[in-house]
């Protein structure tokens, strides 16, 4: 791996740029040239250059390998409603290009067209399970990013752009609608709704308040029992109920550095702590009385919660007690 792609790689790329974006439809486009018979010694070639002259066009290469790599894993019946009747049907290579289409629009953030409806329709379930994070592209080309155990449904008319969030996390980043009238894009949970300004957002959804968090430009904020909104912007966290409309405060800035795997926490309590980490894993995991005001800083994987326990263990004096599997206990080492 090359130096400069090592870098792209350990920043974790970016998954919502254009550029990122336009690398994504190339890689599409050479692997239906390749796949349809046109593999040539001088088509080869000219991949392989291609391939070479971007950091980007690795990472497109392989997450277009990842998609389908994916759909072999689908059920069969389901498969075969996507991926084999658009490529398998047609060798020529329109129809390949036609499947394609259906991976990078479906596919290109986290290959979950066998868990949803199309996304060009008028609607789609989203869900993660514990411990799974996701990316999805909309069908106006915005951006979801789906945390652990999240729930949503995706609702598009011709007024609106609707996510229905039921439980979880989302970041969000709207694209400009390009139909004629454009149409607001808005999030809604049991709480209230929240509608973007040309932004990009984090929502999250707990039993008795939504939190809300913008990253870039604005959204503006309306409970679901009141009629007064609040424009929240760039840097602003804003807590709310169905009832009550918390105050604007200053947002944490690594608020969204779940995303990239990570749980950044700066002087937390470990129970709180504790409590963030069981959201992404099975079972029960929780801290005694005795050790919940230690205070915890750093940047922890989240996609290895056991290696993060362990360095708790490593860093202060606690040991971590297991019942079963399913249940674990920090305790006073």
């Amino acid at each position: 791996m090359s130096a400069d792609r090592a870098t792209l790689l350990a920043k974790g790329g970016s998954q919502h740029s254009p550029e990122h974006i336009r690398a994504v439809n190339e890689a599409a486009q050479w692997y239906a040239r390749l796949q349809a018979g046109q593999g040539s010694d001088a088509l080869q070639c000219q991949w392989a250059q291609w391939l070479a002259a971007d950091p980007e066009h690795g990472l497109a290469w392989e997450k277009v390998q990842q998609v389908c790599q994916q759909f072999a894993r689908v059920p069969g019946k389901v498969a075969g409603n996507t991926l084999t009747r658009s490529m398998q049907q047609a060798r020529a290579r329109r129809g390949v290009l036609r499947g394609l289409a259906i991976l990078v629009t479906v596919g290109a953030g986290g290959a979950v067209a066998y868990r949803m409806q199309p996304l060009a329709g008028w609607g789609s379930d989203l869900a993660t399970a514990t411990g799974e994070r996701r990316d999805v592209t909309l069908a106006d080309l915005s951006m979801l990013s789906l945390n652990t155990h999240t729930r949503g449904d995706v609702a598009f008319s011709e007024t609106q752009r609707l996510v229905r969030l039921q439980q979880g996390e989302i970041l969000v980043t709207t694209h400009p609608d390009q139909q004629a009238m454009a149409r607001p894009f808005i999030v809604e949970t049991r709480h209230g709704r929240i509608t973007a300004l040309g932004t990009r957002f984090n929502v999250r959804v707990e039993d008795d308040e939504t939190r809300v968090t913008v990253l870039e430009k604005a959204v503006e904020v309306r409970v679901m029992q009141g009629s007064d909104a609040l424009r929240l912007e760039a840097g602003q966290q804003l807590a709310f109920s169905s009832t009550r409309m918390g105050s604007p405060v200053t947002a944490d800035a690594s608020v969204a550095a779940w995303q990239r795997g990570r749980l950044v926490v700066v002087d937390m309590p470990l129970r709180q702590f504790v409590a963030e980490l069981a959201r992404y894993r099975s079972g029960h995991l929780a801290c005694d009385d005795a050790v919940a005001a230690i205070r915890v800083s750093g940047a922890f994987p989240l996609d290895d919660v056991e290696q993060t326990l362990l360095s708790l263990t490593e860093s202060f004096p606690l040991r971590i007690e297991r019942f079963t599997r399913f249940w674990t206990t920090i305790k006073a080492a």
